[in-house]
């Protein structure tokens, strides 16, 4: 897998939209969020996600933004829908799946200063997490 330069990145991401995973972490009946410290996003509950490496494969994205984000190891993994999130700073393509976990305790990584877990949709949510919730069809 490979990287890109954070000075490349910063200029690729103007220009392109960049291929990402979001994960629908779910323990038992309930789904994480985390409240993001970074862009994009920044300060918004959310659900851990990331870029997609070169070399990587989706199901490898999928693994390591699992265990770097959250520590979290998944026991099932169903990849949903794509769909594309146009933030002021980048235009991501991402592709989101519904990861199930054995434990709900997490080791957020530098990137979220909280979590929580939710067993319904609620109402302030963005618009992307009940988009990604109505199409997995968690709360149903």
């Amino acid at each position: 897998m490979t990287r890109i330069e954070p000075k490349h990145y910063d200029k690729i991401k103007k220009q392109m939209p960049l291929p990402c995973v979001d994960l629908l972490i779910t323990h038992k009946d309930s789904l994480l969020l985390t409240l993001r410290n970074n862009e994009p996003g920044k300060d918004l509950w959310f659900t851990p996600g990331g870029r997609i490496y070169r070399n990587e494969s989706l199901e490898e994205a999928v693994k390591r933004v699992l265990s770097m984000e959250t520590g979290l190891q998944s026991i099932n993994s169903t990849q949903i829908s794509t769909t594309s999130h146009i933030w002021p700073i980048a235009n991501t393509v991402t592709t989101y799946n519904r990861v199930e976990v054995n434990t709900d305790k997490v080791k957020p990584d530098e990137q979220h200063r909280e979590h929580r877990w939710i067993n319904k949709m609620e109402d302030d949510l963005h618009p992307y997490i009940k988009e990604m919730i109505k199409n997995s069809r968690l709360f149903t």
